[in-house]
């Protein structure tokens, strides 16, 4: 069944690293962003950034961004459907990765689809997907939790919870850079000696360090992780 509206609402992958934007964004994708003029964003200082490297010569009076508001996006759909349906062909950007996987959203994919416009997704980099193929645990079976609690005793009884369910099920997390140390320091002292640890930091950038191995390997290899965004896993 083909979705004939002439609106669409295209899902617009944003690099994850510094590196050249043709490493991570294929030409197709770049050239077809390069046709929007209609940006619905997370953060339009962020979103301006990536458009000057997409068209290093746009046209900022030719461009509209639209700002989502994380904390009250359900008081601009009426906004936001207004856009769609006025501007036809609309950008939806996050600030890193692919929208709408561990960022926000999914809400305004939602408004399309009730409304009949046309959703496209393009191809572009997912730190979670990346992390996990590399990683060499299960593929078949994952989950991505976001973020742990924060406080250490929160923690540790998280790890331990995902710990019992990872045999199975490849569990992973992330961390905000500045207790990545914090968090390698909970995973190593709680999981087993045999459970798998994925860290994966700086995934496509120039400093990009991934690596999988025994939670007893870590404890007799120890490292420093600086603080940069970083992906953890733990399986079998």
């Amino acid at each position: 069944m083909n979705n004939t509206s002439k609106d669409v609402l295209f899902l617009i992958p944003m690099p994850i690293s510094e590196i050249e934007l043709n490493w991570s964004i294929p030409l197709n994708v770049i050239n077809q962003i390069s046709k929007i003029q209609c940006f619905i964003v997370e953060n339009a200082k962020v979103s301006r950034h990536f458009l000057k490297q997409v068209n290093p010569k746009i046209i900022w009076d030719d461009i509209l961004i639209f700002e989502m508001d994380k904390h009250q996006i359900q008081s601009q759909n009426g906004d936001i459907l207004k856009l769609m349906q006025q501007h036809h062909v609309v950008g939806l950007m996050s600030d890193a990765g692919l929208p709408c996987i561990a960022d926000p959203g999914n809400h305004v994919v939602r408004i399309a689809h009730d409304n009949g416009i046309q959703v496209k997704p393009l191809i572009g980099p997912s730190s979670i997907i990346l992390a996990l193929i590399a990683s060499g645990l299960n593929g078949q079976s994952f989950k991505f939790h976001g973020y742990l609690p924060s406080k250490p005793e929160e923690r540790k009884k998280a790890i331990g919870s995902l710990e019992k369910i990872c045999k199975d099920t490849t569990q992973l997390f992330i961390e905000a850079p500045y207790r990545n140390h914090a968090m390698l320091a909970d995973l190593i002292k709680t999981l087993n000696p045999e459970t798998k640890l994925l860290i994966a930091s700086d995934i496509c950038g120039e400093s990009e360090f991934i690596l999988c191995k025994s939670v007893k390997w870590w404890r007799e290899n120890p490292i420093e992780l600086s603080k940069i965004p970083c992906m953890f896993a733990i399986g079998f």
